[in-house]
Parts: structure tokens; sequence; C-alpha cells
């Protein structure tokens, strides 16, 4: 049965195919290897059937007529490569995601943001994107050296790179007047301190960015990255990447952006919207081969631990499975079984998640959204009261503050203690299953 009250939400939409998957990713995505040697043309684009674009729109419509959505407050289009999008298959999902349910509007526009390549960003596929009302674009960079990119087989050169860019600066953002954020990877295989280090300060004072995000190299199992670093064929080391983020954390304050997540900076007001969802534990669904989706009940109702059991969904990576199910004529009287796996999230889980995603961001916590959302002090959760408390020990190391005033006091890590998150979250008492 439908929810009877109408709810606003956040859309993430999965596009699985790109032209070459690269060594480090462990993303689900289909490589399409015909499509690289053919350049940027129309033909490249014929990767993405015309069936997965159907399928990705009734899904799109199935869950905004299920949990009632009355307008979507993010989107964000991500894979793969969804530049690979032709301008109307963009357009075609877009029209969907407006029939739906509307953009909002009040106070905030929706964030609208899709991922480009720079190998495939062109004038046309900017003039496609701003045509759509895609309003930020996210440009994967990761390196600005050669080297660094060959070791992982990344596709793009820095010369297409530095084009990209270059293009984006003068059309998307100074002629569109629309937003422009950039990935990088600090800990790349054959990337020295000098060349990374150069490659930021060229990307933060030479283009018109408002937002990077910058990650250290994970080396992921089953990669082919990882498996040649077991066999000793490629070198690398993890303190080394470390230094390099450091390093290179300095350099995006010194220009001006903000780190406002573990691995995310902004210039002032240019935060990620979409991605706040995510670690805010707010409620988004996902749609497409592989896509994840949440869906949290309403924290007000009573249920355990003062919230009602969530749910999460990972579609199937079974992209012929997945068209073939959503192809077909859906009942709308009845939650139907997509092929997909499904986990609820227990009362338990969710305190427990809300603490993890919560303290990746600088700000923190509000010990008055968390009392609202779950019927429950922070201070308890993390056993401020006791003088070994784990926030008390932290923050008498100095890598944890409290700023604020009881009964809305922001509990928060330090930027020297965000970089032992994983460490702090260990020691949480809270156990993250019931």
């Amino acid at each position: 049965m439908l929810k009877e009250t109408m709810n606003r939400a956040s859309l993430y939409i999965h596009i699985p195919f790109c032209r070459k998957k690269c060594d480090y990713c462990d993303f689900f995505s289909r490589p399409e290897e015909r499509a690289g040697n053919r350049g940027c043309g129309e033909k490249d684009r014929e990767a993405i059937p015309s069936a997965y674009i159907d399928a990705v729109c009734r899904e799109i419509a199935f869950y905004a007529e299920h949990y009632q959505i009355a307008a979507w407050n993010s989107i964000y289009i991500g894979g793969g490569t969804p530049s690979l999008l032709s301008p109307a298959q963009l357009c075609t999902i877009m029209n969907h995601i407006r029939g739906a349910a509307p953009l909002a509007h009040e106070e905030e526009a929706a964030e609208v943001t899709m991922e480009m390549n720079p190998e495939s960003v062109t004038e046309s596929s900017i003039e496609s994107a701003a045509a759509a009302g895609i309003n930020r674009i996210s440009v994967g960079i990761q390196a600005l050296d050669d080297r660094a990119l060959q070791a992982v087989h990344r596709l793009c050169s820095v010369k297409e790179s530095r084009d990209a860019l270059e293009l984006l600066s003068r059309t998307w953002a100074a002629e569109y007047k629309k937003r422009l954020s950039a990935d990088m990877i600090a800990g790349l295989p054959s990337h020295t301190v000098k060349s990374f280090r150069q490659g930021l300060t060229e990307l933060c004072s030479s283009y018109s960015l408002d937002h990077i995000s910058l990650y250290t190299l994970t080396v992921e199992e089953g990669t082919p990255l990882a498996r040649r670093i077991e066999n000793g064929s490629v070198r690398w080391s993890a303190e080394k990447a470390d230094r390099m983020w450091l390093s290179g954390r300095r350099i995006l304050e010194q220009h001006g952006f903000r780190q406002y997540e573990v691995s995310n900076f902004a210039k002032p007001g240019c935060e990620s919207r979409h991605n706040t969802v995510y670690w805010q534990l707010q409620s988004y669904i996902g749609c497409g081969a592989g896509a994840s989706g949440s869906w949290y009940g309403d924290a007000r109702k009573n249920g355990e631990a003062g919230c009602t059991p969530g749910l999460r969904w990972t579609n199937t990576t079974d992209i012929h499975a997945y068209q073939s199910f959503w192809s077909q004529p859906q009942k709308k009287d009845a939650y139907l079984k997509p092929p997909r796996a499904t986990e609820e999230l227990s009362g338990n889980t969710q305190r427990f998640e809300y603490l993890m995603m919560g303290f990746r961001m600088l700000k923190g916590i509000s010990e008055a959204a968390y009392r609202n959302r779950f019927n429950a002090e922070l201070q308890d959760a993390l056993t401020l009261s006791a003088e070994d408390g784990l926030f008390s020990k932290w923050q008498h190391m100095h890598l944890a503050r409290i700023t604020g005033k009881a009964p809305d006091r922001q509990f928060a890590l330090t930027r020297r203690g965000i970089l032992l998150l994983n460490r702090f979250l260990e020691e949480i008492p809270l156990e993250p299953e019931d």
C-alpha cells in the first residue's frame, strides 16, 4: 500500500557503462572496449542500449508512486560514464524524472549532478547537459600526470583533462553560470609528491571549480591494481599516499576550499547537497542496475530505539535481468519484488550508521537532531557522562570538540581527529546490529 503522506527525497541513477574500466575501480560497471578507439562521436554513445534507459525510467516512476514523492531535493547521475548518454537519452531520463515528481524549487533549487569523464567533454555534451536541466557537473580528473594515469590504465591524458577543464570553465561555469566539481586521487602508482602537488595547485588556481573531492587511493581487493601490487609488478605505499593527501589538504585550504567532509572540499556555500543526504542518513532512491537506495521510516513514530525500521536495497548487477523485469507491465496496487537484495535497517543499526556517517562531516552531529530522530540522547551513545567515556577521552587528546550549548550542542571530530575516523568508530560502544 502507498503511504498516506507525501515525501521529498533524493534520487541516484546508475549508468553502468564505460569505455574502459580503470585498474583501481571496484564500482559496478561494464566496460565497452569497442568504444575506446572511436573518439567521442555519437556512435560511442550507442553503447548504452535504449532498453536500459526505458528500464530506468520505469523504475523511477514506480518508486516515485510507491513512496508518494512530492518533489526531488537532489538528483545524481553516476556510473560508469554517464556522459556516454546521448543527448536524447539524457533528456528522456530527465523528462521522466520530472514526470514522476517535480524538482524542488523552494528556497534552493534541486541540485542536479551528472558525472563526466574528461575525454567525453565537448561543447555538444555541455550544451546537452544544460538543456536537460543538469546544473552541476562532476568531472573525474584523478591526476594531472600522464605517468600516474597510465599506471592505472586511465583512458584520458593530461592534455584531454586540461582541454576539458578549460572548456568547462569557459562555458559551463562562466557562460551557463553552473556549478563545477572535480575528483582527484592522492597516491596513484608512479605519482610523485612534486607532480601531485603541482597538479592540485593547477586545478585550484587555473579553473573555475567550486568543489573538489580529494581521495586517498584505496586498493580494493580483486581489482587489477590489487593483483599487480600483490605480484610485485607495481610498487605502492599506503603511507606515501596518506602523506600526499595531507599535503593536498593544505593546498586546497590555501586556495579557499574548506574541508567539510573527510574527502570533500568546497568554496563557501558550494557543498554537495546530494552527498550530504548520505552523510545525514536521509532517504534516497537508487535506480539502475547495481544502484543502492535507502528509505527510512518516520523517526518520530514509535518504534524500536525511537524510530521505525528502514529499508536498504541494492539492485541486481545482471543488466539483462534488470531490463527484463522493468520491461514488464507493473501492477500499481502492489509492492512488487524487483531483482534486488534488501536489508531491513533496525533502530540500532540506524543509530550506529547515523554516527558513522555524521562524524564524517567536520560540523559533526547535532544532539537536538539526534534526539528528535531517535528519542535518545547523543551523549549517552558516546558515553560522555563517564570521565573515561569515548568522547571525553578524544576531547582530552584534542581529537574531538563540542560547540554550542545544551540542549543543542554540536559534537564533532577535529581536523586531526577526522584523520582517525575509523579508529573512533571502532570505539563507539553502540553495536551496529541488534
